[in-house]
């Protein structure tokens, strides 16, 4: 089942209609029945939503479940944990999941007896479910093949709530083939792992013309500005290279895949002609449902860089291009709308109270731990402190050394990182509070080298005297933010709740903000985040409407609610125009 739009099928029904028709099945034990009422009941209250608006579709329960968190509605892991499974059994009981096995269904004796040899924990989880289905469609082990495993994966799909069904088609396939071998009995035939690469398309460079690869290769050689008499005015980071080469290697592919014989091209003027240039972008905007992206308008920038600024093209094509570039790369003022959901989960200061506070609670589940799961714990508990109090890029806190960014004065933690080091050349100086720096430093004397070398310099250290992997620290960053606090943020977004936090309740003070988030320009802090005020801009409206309406008759009326500007009196509006403050307080 691929619908997205579950109501585009008139065929799917409400949970409305499921809860009305498990109520009316007297076959069904009492309080059986009323539990899978309440259930229903429980899933409109937890999503906000009427039971006639929402269909009784996995595929639709499950996005809804996946950035759900008990914390959203008060309740607790167990009981959204019964509610999904009791919501399951009326979907069921309805008629509408008749392939997946529930968990309490018994495996058929020869399933059973493979279940029984499995010794290991992690295999016996990864098929129960597998061999469960296939107990409920009289599927034997030895008849098992891809196509067995693909009917499976449908069924997770239209059926189940699990997060991740292709994950788990993946787990299911690859431990199958483990246990060939290592169990007696097992069958002998190979399930094939899937690959889910829906949204990859880079072709191999082995397609390229050698010639072609070559002058490229002398193009990223001319950008990172070693030739102090043929290279840009401003010389290209490692960084840089490394994404102007992919979206060069996307424009090839987009080619490739337009039926274009990019193995017969050896030039970059070849390349970047205007009549290959629409032809690769033409696949781009077909391929992004007939507009563009961000990433789209990266991509045309990087064609339009080669032929206009590093091969000179004529004016009229150089115009050519700026047309086409005003339509495929669209400059947005402000946050983008994914970070604008994003910083909304501020709105709610219960959610800003339980963010502030995660750090500690991190430290005192450590307490709890041993090992490696404890060091874990401290350790992501110091690095989302850091990124509160020193919202850097993940980049720079990855990299952080002992013998370099950190230094000890008066009690208090600094952290100086040089300009060669920070993305906008713009050197970043940060002074912690004790209590973090505390933090920090029981960190590095107790914890920090408890599993690998005390020579390795880094704060976040990794294998060979390298610094952790920073894709991993970014995921687990993430991961346990969500997991205990029910708060969705990427690391670079701490530098967008920063700005958040700061001016609720600073309104206007993005001089301050811009020496927080080590921006050059006091206008590109305020491009970025001018719009990041609207609510303490309603919340003023709000106040001045209350006051107005309670008027004057302090007899009868309730005591008149303190205005936003009351309560932050105490508080220098900054304008963005004037920061400095140079003239008379706005």
């Amino acid at each position: 089942m691929n619908n997205d739009n579950p109501f585009s099928d008139p065929s799917v029904p409400s949970l409305e209609w499921v809860r009305d028709t498990i109520a009316a099945r007297y076959d069904i034990l009492h309080q059986r029945r009323m539990d899978m009422v309440s259930a229903c009941n429980k899933v409109a209250e937890l999503f906000d939503l009427p039971l006639s608006l929402i269909p009784a579709s996995a595929v639709f329960l499950r996005d809804r479940f996946k950035n759900f968190h008990p914390v959203h509605a008060g309740v607790t892991k167990r009981r959204v944990g019964n509610v999904r499974s009791l919501l399951l059994a009326a979907m069921r009981e309805a008629g509408l999941s008749s392939s997946l096995a529930p968990y309490q269904c018994p495996l058929s004796p020869e399933w059973q007896s493979l279940y029984d040899q499995i010794e290991d924990r992690y295999r016996r989880t990864a098929l129960s479910r597998f061999m469960r289905y296939c107990s409920r469609n009289d599927i034997g082990p030895e008849t098992v093949t891809d196509e067995v495993a693909s009917a499976y994966l449908e069924a997770l799909e239209a059926e189940s709530l699990i997060k991740g069904p292709r994950t788990n088609h993946q787990t299911v396939c690859r431990t199958w083939n483990q246990c060939i071998g290592d169990i007696d009995g097992w069958p002998d035939s190979r399930l094939e792992v899937p690959v889910y690469q829906d949204r990859l398309y880079s072709i191999s460079e082995d397609l390229i013309n050698p010639v072609l690869l070559a002058e490229i290769e002398k193009y990223f050689v001319f950008l990172e500005g070693k030739d102090p008499f043929d290279s840009p005015p401003r010389p290209f980071r490692p960084s840089s290279i490394s994404s102007v080469r992919g979206n060069l290697l996307c424009y090839i592919s987009a080619l490739h895949y337009s039926d274009v014989d990019v193995s017969s091209m050896q030039t970059l003027k070849e390349l970047v002609d205007f009549d290959m240039f629409k032809v690769a972008m033409k696949w781009f905007w077909d391929r992004n449902g007939g507009q563009t992206s961000k990433f789209t308008g990266e991509i045309a920038w990087t064609a339009r860089c080669i032929a206009v600024k590093h091969l000179e093209c004529d004016d009229e094509t150089a115009e050519k291009f700026s047309i086409a570039i005003s339509k495929f790369r669209k400059k947005e003022q402000g946050l983008s709308s994914k970070n604008n959901v994003s910083m909304q989960q501020f709105n709610d200061p219960a959610a800003v109270r339980r963010f502030l506070l995660y750090p500690g609670q991190l430290w005192q589940l450590a307490r709890k731990e041993t090992g490696k799961k404890a060091l874990l714990l401290v350790q992501i508990a110091v690095a989302t402190e850091i990124l509160q109090f020193a919202p850097m890029r993940i980049k720079n806190l990855n990299n952080l050394r002992l013998d370099k960014h950190l230094s000890w004065i008066d009690g208090r933690l600094h952290i100086k990182l040089l300009p060669s080091e920070v993305k906008n050349d713009h050197e970043l100086d940060y002074i912690l509070p004790e209590g973090t720096t505390q933090r920090i430093k029981t960190y590095i004397d107790d914890w920090r080298s408890l599993f690998l070398p005390e020579a390795n310099p880094y704060l976040f250290p990794g294998r060979n005297t390298k610094p952790k992997d920073t894709s991993c620290l970014r995921h687990q960053i993430t991961g346990y933010l969500f997991k205990h606090t029910g708060i969705c943020l990427t690391p670079h977004q701490f530098r967008h709740t920063a700005a958040k936090l700061l001016l609720d309740a600073k309104p206007g003070h993005y001089e301050v903000l811009r020496k927080v988030l080590g921006h050059k320009s006091l206008s590109t802090t305020y491009n970025h985040y001018a719009g990041a005020e609207t609510q303490a801009a309603i919340e003023l409206y709000d106040d001045v409407l209350v006051n107005l309406r309670q008027g004057d008759n302090a007899q009868d009326q309730l005591p008149r609610r303190k205005s936003r500007a009351q309560r932050n009196s105490d508080m220098d509006f900054l304008d963005p125009l004037n920061p400095f403050m140079k003239g008379n307080k706005r």
